[in-house]
């Protein structure tokens, strides 16, 4: 078994991506009941790249307001501030996506798998009726961040990672040949970054059929990232193959409910992928 170490590798990660100083303060704001949704759009505001791109976000199929959101005020005082600190952590991941980028991995399944994740992720959670749907749109995203931290470090081991097929999955196959899951070094990360356990605990959970039985969360991100596995390796998988029944009826989830979000994932996909306008590169 390789002496890597999923902490290690995201300890290492975290020093060459550090978190956004503006997604701390913003995050302090939050808590603070002294702050208020003005003080937020200001700080924005001082900076206009970023301003241009929450923007973008907010008016991508996130959330398909049926008017142009055309300010920062206007967009904090319609979605909020805990969806823009979102919106902010997509734009964050987005970035993390694209400095980590590996040419010994297929980067367009990478970033197809992470978003049809993020999407299957909102769609399941507006449908179970869980507030906060961006949050779950985050956490898709951010799932196998990791793949990225060990093709870096050690991309011999990313490679044969890559080897799955019909008769071992992806997860099975990064236990077998590195003793963790990528899921495991994405969710070291999320707490290098001091995440809140909300974020950072169901990435941890992302494979792990137990607590997706026990928890409404950690089951919306087990089928999600399940979800965007099948879809990103569909000529491999179907999605019932990955999917046991036993976490859908937790979420007393019927077939035409995860076709509806497949179906949501696969129509809106493309329109992310222009906000985020990734470059791909052949492994």
């Amino acid at each position: 078994m390789p002496s890597i170490d999923p902490k290690n590798i995201a300890k290492v990660a975290s020093h060459s991506f550090a978190l956004p100083d503006i997604c701390t303060r913003i995050r302090a704001m939050l808590d603070d009941k002294k702050s208020d949704l003005d003080d937020i759009s200001n700080l924005i505001a001082l900076d206009p790249s970023l301003s241009s791109k929450l923007l973008k976000l907010a008016n991508s199929p996130l959330f398909r307001f049926e008017s142009q959101i055309d300010s920062l005020s206007k967009a904090i005082n319609i979605i909020g501030g805990e969806a823009l600190y979102n919106l902010l952590m997509i734009e964050t991941a987005s970035s993390a996506f694209k400095h980590f980028s590996s040419d010994v991995i297929d980067l367009k399944r990478f970033w197809l798998q992470s978003i049809y994740a993020a999407l299957v992720a909102k769609h399941l959670a507006k449908i179970v009726k869980i507030r906060g749907s961006e949050r779950f749109f985050l956490l898709g995203l951010l799932h196998n961040l990791g793949e990225l931290l060990v093709a870096i470090n050690s991309p011999d081991l990313a490679i044969q990672c890559n080897q799955y097929n019909k008769q071992i999955t992806p997860w099975k196959l990064q236990h077998q040949v590195l003793g963790f899951n990528y899921t495991n070094c994405s969710s070291n990360l999320l707490k290098y970054w001091n995440l809140p356990t909300q974020v950072y605990l169901p990435v941890e959970y992302a494979h792990n059929e137990n607590k997706a039985i026990e928890s409404r969360e950690a089951a919306i991100v087990f089928i999600a990232v399940r979800a965007g596995i099948a879809m990103s390796n569909d000529h491999l998988y179907s999605i019932n193959e990955l999917i046991p029944p036993t976490v859908t009826n937790q979420l007393q989830l019927d077939q035409e409910g995860l076709e509806d979000a497949i179906k949501y994932a696969l129509m809106e996909a493309k329109s992310v992928l222009a906000v985020m306008k990734p470059t791909f590169h052949k492994p």
